[in-house]
C-alpha cells in the first residue's frame, strides 16, 4: 500500500477538518459569487514524445480534502449546504494497477462516486446555469463539455481566500505533519551512520530512503545530500557515486524531508566528520537555531525574527574571529548576507514552501518586504496553528565571498581562515516549529535525538 494513501477510519479530527474546509469553501464561493467549486487532483503528464509519465503529484487543493496522492483524474465537488462528493477515477487497466479506493469508513465524510473514464467526470459536475469554479491543474478539465467551458478556472478571488487560510493548520493536519517527521527521523539517523562510515552522497541518500521507507518520488522535495564543499550550493542537486578517501571527507549537509497523507516535513542537519573547528562551529549555529525556535511567538513579524537571525550570525562570525566588526556594522554593510544569503524560513504544509506567505489578507493584498530583506518567503505575523521552518545557515560561497572581499568591509575579514573553511561548504540547521498560543512546539528535533 502506498505510504501516502490513508485508509484509516474517519477520526473526529478528520471529520472536524472536513467540516472546517466546507466552511472555508462556502466563504470562498460567496466571495466570488460561485454556486459550486470542483477541485481536481490533476492528471498524469507525459514526457515529450514519449509514453512514459512523470511521477504523479496530486494538487494541494485536492490533497487538503482527502489524502489520495496516487489518484489522477479524481476530484472533490463542493456545493454549499450539501455533502461534498468525492469522485475517484479507477480505470479498468491491466497494464497498471489502478489506485485503491479509500476504505468505506474513511470515505464517510463524502458521497463517493467511482468513474472508469476521465470523461465520466463531466456528468457529475453541477448543471448549466450554476456558476462553477474549477481548481487545480487546468488540463484535467479540458474536453469535458460546455459546463466546463463556461466555468472559471482557478479564479483569484477563490484561490486567494484558500491560500491565505491554508497557513493555519487543523488538528488533523498537524497530526499528519507530526507523522511526516516521525517517518523522516530514522532516515536522518541512517544517513548519519552512512556518513560516519565514509559513504558517498548516493549511498547516504540510499540510507536515508531505506531508513524512512519512502521512494524518491514520494518525498516532498528532492533531498539535498552535500558532502564537503557541495554544502555551499544551497539547493545542491547531484549525488556523487564514488566514495571519498577518509582523509578527504570533511562534512555533510543533508536537507531531506518526508510526506504523510500529503503533508511535508522539512529537516536539515549538518555534521562534521571529525571533532575539529568545524564541529564547534556547527554547535554554535545549533545553539543559535534553538534560540530562534524558542523565540517563535504569536504576533511576532517573521521578518523581525529573520533580523534576529542575522544578529546571531554576526555574533558568531565575530566570536569565531572571521570578521572584526561590530554586529550592527556587519548587518548595515551586508557582511552577514555573504555568509547567510537566504531567508530564515517559510510556511510548511501541503507544499514545502507553502502558499500565502506574502499575503496581507484573504483578498490577496500583498505585504511589503522590509527594504533590508527584500526577498523573504514569509512576511506575515506569526499566528497559532502556523507551522514554519527555522533554518539559519552560515556558508562559504565563493562568488559571495569574492564580492565581500572587494567591498570596503573586506579588509575586516580573516581571509586566511576563510580559505581553510571553504572545504566544509557550509552549515544549515532546520526544524519545523508549530506556533501556539504560548510556547512553540518543535515538531522535529525531539524525534532526531539531538
Amino acid at each position: 500500500m502506498s505510504r501516502d494513501l490513508s485508509t484509516q477510519p474517519s477520526s473526529p479530527a478528520y471529520a472536524a477538518h472536513v467540516a472546517g474546509l466546507c466552511a472555508r469553501y462556502e466563504a470562498a464561493a460567496a466571495r466570488g459569487g460561485f454556486d459550486a467549486i470542483a477541485v481536481g487532483s490533476g492528471q498524469l503528464e507525459y514526457r515529450f514524445q514519449d509514453d512514459q509519465a512523470h511521477p504523479f503529484v496530486a494538487s494541494a487543493h485536492f490533497l487538503q480534502w482527502v489524502p489520495l496522492g496516487a489518484h489522477p483524474g479524481s476530484a472533490v465537488l463542493f456545493e454549499p449546504g450539501r455533502r461534498p462528493v468525492l469522485v475517484v477515477l479507477q480505470p479498468e487497466d491491466y497494464w497498471h494497477q489502478p489506485p485503491a479506493l479509500p476504505a468505506e469508513e474513511f470515505a464517510r465524510e463524502f458521497e463517493l462516486r467511482v468513474i472508469r473514464d476521465p470523461g465520466d467526470l463531466a456528468a457529475l459536475l453541477p448543471g448549466a446555469g450554476q456558476r462553477l469554479a474549477l481548481l487545480g491543474p487546468e488540463a484535467q478539465w479540458d474536453g469535458l463539455g460546455p459546463v466546463v467551458e463556461a466555468a472559471a478556472r482557478n479564479p483569484p478571488v477563490v484561490v486567494n481566500h484558500l491560500h491565505y487560510h491554508r497557513a493555519t493548520k487543523s488538528s488533523w493536519e498537524l497530526a499528519c505533519m507530526r507523522g511526516a517527521a516521525a517517518i523522516a527521523a530514522p532516515g536522518h539517523q541512517a544517513a548519519l551512520r552512512a556518513f560516519r562510515a565514509g559513504a558517498s552522497e548516493y549511498d547516504i541518500l540510499a540510507a536515508f530512503l531505506a531508513g524512512c521507507r519512502q521512494t524518491e518520488p514520494e518525498l516532498p522535495y528532492g533531498a539535498i545530500v552535500a558532502l564537503n564543499g557541495h554544502g555551499a550550493t544551497l539547493h545542491y542537486q547531484h549525488r556523487d557515486r564514488q566514495p571519498l578517501a577518509a582523509r578527504d571527507v570533511h562534512s555533510l549537509l543533508i536537507d531531506a524531508g518526508c510526506a504523510f497523507n500529503g503533508y511535508a516535513c522539512d529537516i536539515t542537519r549538518s555534521h562534521a566528520f571529525r571533532d575539529d573547528e568545524f564541529a564547534a562551529m556547527i554547535a554554535g549555529l545549533d545553539d543559535l537555531q534553538q534560540q530562534l525556535c524558542a523565540a517563535v511567538r504569536p504576533g511576532l513579524a517573521f521578518a523581525d525574527l529573520h533580523r534576529c537571525a542575522h544578529q546571531g550570525v554576526a555574533d558568531l562570525l565575530q566570536s569565531w574571529g572571521l570578521v572584526r566588526m561590530a554586529q550592527e556594522d556587519m548587518i548595515r554593510e551586508q557582511v552577514t548576507f555573504a555568509f547567510f544569503p537566504h531567508g530564515l524560513g517559510h510556511l510548511l504544509g501541503l507544499q514545502v514552501h507553502d502558499v500565502g506567505g506574502h499575503m496581507a489578507d484573504e483578498a490577496g493584498n500583498a505585504l511589503q518586504a522590509p527594504p533590508d530583506f527584500p526577498r523573504l518567503r514569509f512576511l506575515r505575523r506569526l499566528e497559532p496553528g502556523q507551522v514554519v521552518t527555522i533554518e539559519p545557515g552560515i556558508y562559504f560561497i565563493g562568488p559571495l565571498l569574492e564580492r565581500l572581499r572587494a567591498s570596503p568591509a573586506g579588509s575586516r575579514v580573516d581571509w586566511d581562515r576563510i580559505a581553510g573553511l571553504m572545504k566544509y561548504g557550509g552549515i544549515r540547521i532546520e526544524d519545523d516549529v508549530l506556533v501556539t498560543a504560548g510556547e512553540p512546539e518543535n515538531l522535529t528535533r525531539p524525534l532526531l535525538g539531538d
